[in-house]
């Protein structure tokens, strides 16, 4: 990756662009400073959000917020990214969502993070391809769009090493034609995480279910190409 400085506008706002970059880990509190690296250079970012949960409460809600570090935490980490200005307004998306809230007032602070959500069920109403048109509408097909995957999106039936299961998810086979409808968004990077080898089954379901994902993501960045349209000339990286 290109030397940057973190006090200087990065190499896409000067009209080039990063390559596009694919984290996989585990816990998904490393979305918050891959979207701080991503705003040098990108600036605010539109979010498309696949997870059983929102992860976007207030500290004290999740986790008590004993102190500043352990405020930052796997479900707050997109509350700090719309408190730093790293997400674009109202073009961010939750798809997947069925994790039980606490209240109407986590609907509130979500909205307020500029997010709108996309619940598992809604696949039982609308369709397949009702979720890709509302993912599209939000994001739309110009704005930089970082995808964010957590494992748990999926059932635990076909996902089942992960650290927050949630019964009522969606098969490998959803997903995979869900991301695949996304062809055209302007991806400029995403990440899969959540992932627990430790736990998962001698067939090691989630870890081929990742891997499978992984293709669907790449998939989608090479039919894109490259994002050499907003290359210099007279600039180098």
């Amino acid at each position: 990756m290109p030397h940057t400085n973190a006090n200087q506008k990065g190499p896409a706002l000067k009209g080039k662009t990063l390559p596009r970059v694919i984290t996989l880990g585990g816990d998904h509190t490393i979305v918050l400073p891959i979207l701080r690296s991503v705003n040098r250079n990108y600036g605010p970012v539109s979010v498309i959000h696949f997870d059983s949960h929102l992860d976007t409460w207030k500290p004290k809600v999740f986790g008590g917020s004993p102190t500043k570090v352990a405020s930052v935490n796997h479900g707050t980490y997109f509350y700090h990214a719309s408190q730093e200005g790293l997400l674009a307004n109202d073009t961010n998306i939750h798809v997947g969502i069925r994790t039980t809230l606490s209240g109407p007032s986590d609907y509130e602070n979500d909205g307020y993070c500029g997010f709108e959500i996309v619940e598992a069920r809604d696949i039982d109403t609308i369709g397949i391809h009702g979720i890709i048109d509302k993912i599209k509408q939000r994001v739309g097909l110009k704005n930089p769009v970082y995808l964010s995957i957590d494992i748990d999106t999926l059932d635990p039936a076909f996902a089942p090493a992960t650290g927050t299961p949630e019964t009522g998810g969606w098969s490998t086979r959803e997903l995979r034609t869900i991301i695949r409808g996304l062809e055209g968004i302007n991806l400029i990077g995403a990440d899969i995480v959540e992932v627990a080898p430790a736990y998962d089954t001698n067939a090691e379901h989630t870890t081929m279910a990742a891997a499978d994902t992984l293709y669907e993501v790449m998939s989608l960045m090479v039919k894109k190409g490259p994002l050499s349209n907003m290359v210099s000339d007279d600039q180098d990286l």
